[in-house]
């Protein structure tokens, strides 16, 4: 079984006053096409999807549309992760929708606390 893991992709991030959104989007062009050349079991995008909590509408246009074609086109489970840049509730809504089309999406942040236990 092959899983490609994938994180911190900080849709939306400004780097000295320029958007990195047309680069992103480009990266993101290619990633679909290495799931689609590699055929995995399922996509894995653990946490910093976005680059901040409340992100601009123009990431959450690119995400959706990046999603759409790994899920749908290509047929590919898709687990996302919220990370601390992710607004969490904001991330997993639709969660419950979304998980019948393969996409499973948990917005809720692990506290390393409770990892020890």
């Amino acid at each position: 079984m092959r899983f490609l893991h994938t994180a911190d992709w900080h849709l939306g991030r400004v780097y000295q006053g320029l958007s990195l959104l047309e680069e992103q989007a480009h990266l993101l062009d290619q990633f679909v096409e290495l799931v689609r050349q590699t055929k995995p079991a399922a996509v894995l995008i653990a946490g910093d999807i976005y680059d901040r909590s409340v992100p601009p509408a123009e990431a959450v246009r690119l995400l959706d549309e990046t999603l759409t074609r790994l899920v749908i086109s290509e047929k590919t489970p898709v687990i996302l992760i919220a990370g601390n840049h992710d607004g969490p509730d904001r991330l997993g809504f639709g969660s419950r929708l979304l998980s019948e089309a393969g996409l499973t999406v948990r917005g809720i942040r692990v506290q390393m606390s409770n990892l020890s236990s």
